[in-house]
């Protein structure tokens, strides 16, 4: 359950990125936010482009003159479908879920490492990460 709540704490790149070290603070937030943006713009154009030709073979599919040709339309009209609806998914889940994922699973906290583990960051990091799945 702690799991599932933490998931709607983050709503964008730039709130799941604001804690970030110096060594990443400088770059990485300009960049998720160019990508977010782009990938936005391109859902607008891949939903665009794909209602457009979505018409235009429902007009070729109307105006076939044999059965054969409506059914390779229809196959064509049926696979623009849902190569639209794969990626209009995808462009919302890296936007919107990614983030509340990645937050969830604490990937950019800062790791408190165990004085007591005689481990480096990386054994903290697999520490806390088998915590996290057991938590699950």
């Amino acid at each position: 359950m702690r799991f599932l709540s933490s998931l709607m704490g983050v709503a964008s790149w730039q709130e799941l990125l604001k804690d970030l070290g110096p060594e990443y603070a400088s770059w990485l937030p300009s960049l998720m936010s160019t990508l977010s943006t782009v990938l936005w713009v391109l859902l607008a154009l891949v939903g665009a482009a794909g209602g457009i030709y979505a018409l235009y073979i429902g007009i070729k599919m109307a105006r076939a003159e044999s059965a054969d040709q409506r059914e390779e339309n229809k196959k064509r009209l049926i696979n623009i479908v849902v190569s639209i609806v794969v990626v209009i998914v995808l462009i919302i889940f890296f936007n919107t879920f990614l983030p509340m994922i990645l937050d969830a699973f604490g990937v950019f906290k800062p790791v408190v490492e165990d004085p007591n583990a005689g481990g480096g960051t990386a054994l903290a990091t697999v520490a806390n990460v088998a915590k996290t799945f057991l938590h699950i």
